[in-house]
């Protein structure tokens, strides 16, 4: 591995594990979301405390897991959720929940099967064989910078193991039948349909919002209306040339260090100028890399709500350094290499009515124009129903009511050419039987209800070829399913709390 990425290893992990620990606290204990902890003891689970140490471990026995590719085992836990911190939390409780239940039923990996894993994992292959060569490099690049051994990574592998077995003894009785089957092939069979169009912006024009009610509602919710806090930004980038991209291994790998070698001599130049008087502009203009420069920087990367194009590693990096004219240390993001300068700070303060008036008059027409749209939706489709269940047919009912209809004709649910509106229009229809009208459903426009007129038959040919897909994907969404419930009672019977102030905080 680079060693500038060696060399940067401690404080990621550190951050990192700050971070899990703060989700551990907010998922788990959000009655007190801020409290600071007052010992090592960081959380309880089956009446055992894990202490900081621990919990620093796991994160990074989660990051190895991905470095190996163990991704059915990291989705299993919970940890490849949108949400790193929430994830991390997940993946970790969920393991140590594993650990203590798999000896209980009868669970222990054995060295034979943990060898055959590692063997088989295509990061330690080439060609589609293992090779020793890659193992050794991987002991040395992944495992030492992390503080790991090979008995460290092969216990990874078993927890591996563990998981795959569990899922696999509380998922065995999951069975899926013939109708169930046969009724999710309804995303391949034609509908004819009619939908019920409510259109939001109908009631925006109607909807009036009072300078009273727009400072109450600025009074009310002051504490949250704050600006963001901005960065101005100057920055240098090491990018590897497209030819070297396209090396792979070893080749790939000597030419990442050859550039991080090249950032780390600019970056000694750059200190040595700024020593002399030189601002970090100056002191990076010379030389192949680029200069770039960055006004209004946002936390998230965006400048105004946009986005500025600053790799997510540059603008956390960025908000890292505490002070003007600081230097960051050399960042890696996939092909290039950075060295960053914050220039100027614009702190987050309150903002005036005066700043937000016009935002907050919009978003108040828009719920007043929501809350319309929706009582008349209700009411129409309610009237539309009535006049149906009294015998009138759904196009004199819907004529009666001036309601706006849009047709589908011959729209198959699963047609990938359909555009994401057509898609929700007619998997609004899935549920449906014939002549049926369906309830509310929200779009971006408003809301809609989806009345179908027909289904088309599924034929045999379709049946024959969908069928087994269909079977397995729903046999594997019924498993999943069951094993995130079983987590769940688990997690409950585990009496997990959160060690607070003196390690007695509760859950």
């Amino acid at each position: 591995m680079l060693t500038v990425i060696r060399k940067n290893q401690q404080v990621l992990m550190l951050i990192i594990a700050i971070l899990t620990i703060i989700a551990f606290i907010w998922l788990y204990n959000p009655t007190d979301k801020f409290h600071k902890f007052g010992s090592n003891d960081v959380v309880s689970v089956y009446g055992r405390v894990v202490q900081r140490a621990e919990i620093d471990r796991e994160v990074r026995g989660y990051r190895l897991a991905l470095a190996l590719g163990l991704t059915d085992f990291v989705r299993d836990l919970g940890g490849m959720g949108a949400s790193e911190e929430a994830s991390v939390s997940d993946f970790i409780l969920n393991l140590l929940i594993v650990r203590h239940q798999a000896p209980e039923l009868g669970i222990h990996p054995s060295d034979e099967a943990v060898a055959d894993v590692i063997k088989s994992l295509p990061v330690l292959q080439t060609n589609g064989v293992f090779d020793p060569a890659k193992y050794a490099a991987f002991l040395q690049d992944q495992l030492a910078p992390n503080g790991f051994t090979e008995r460290q990574m092969e216990e990874i592998i078993r927890d591996s193991l563990k998981v795959r077995d569990l899922h696999r003894i509380i998922t065995s009785s999951v069975a899926i039948g013939e109708g169930e089957v046969r009724e999710a092939a309804r995303i391949y069979q034609a509908v004819d349909a009619r939908i019920l169009k409510f259109d939001r912006d109908a009631f925006l024009k109607s909807s009036t919002v009072t300078s009273e009610e727009v400072a109450a509602f600025y009074s009310k919710n002051k504490g949250g209306l704050q600006s963001r806090e901005t960065r101005d930004v100057t920055y240098v980038a090491f990018d590897l040339p497209a030819a070297e991209q396209k090396l792979t291994g070893k080749e790939k790998a000597a030419a990442q260090q050859a550039l991080a070698d090249q950032a780390e001599r600019v970056m000694k130049t750059i200190r040595m100028e700024i020593t002399k008087g030189s601002d970090f502009s100056k002191a990076a203009s010379t030389g192949k890399q680029r200069l770039l420069k960055i006004i209004g920087l946002e936390r998230d990367g965006s400048v105004k709500g946009k986005e500025s194009g600053v790799p997510a590693s540059v603008a956390s990096a960025a908000f890292r350094l505490q002070k003007k004219s600081e230097l960051s240390d050399i960042i890696q993001d996939g092909d290039s290499f950075y060295v960053i300068s914050v220039e100027g700070v614009t702190p987050a303060h309150q903002l005036e009515l005066t700043e937000v008036g016009d935002k907050i008059a919009s978003l108040l027409k828009q719920e007043k124009a929501t809350q319309a749209a929706s009582l008349a939706a209700t009411k129409s489709v309610e009237q539309i129903r009535a006049d149906m269940a009294s015998g009138k047919s759904f196009a004199d009912a819907v004529k009666t009511s001036g309601v706006q209809t849009e047709s589908l004709t011959g729209t198959v649910p699963s047609d990938t050419k359909l555009t994401p509106e057509q898609q929700a229009l007619a998997s609004a229809t899935l549920s449906l039987k014939e002549g049926q009208l369906g309830g509310l459903s929200p779009a971006p426009w408003g809301a809609f209800a989806a009345y179908l007129v027909k289904r088309a038959p599924l034929t045999e040919a379709q049946w024959k070829e969908h069928q087994a897909a269909l079977s397995n994907r729903l046999l594997e969404n019924e498993k999943e399913l069951l094993f995130m419930e079983w987590l769940r009672s688990s997690r409950a019977a585990a009496q997990i709390q959160m060690m607070g102030r003196g390690g007695n905080g509760g859950a």
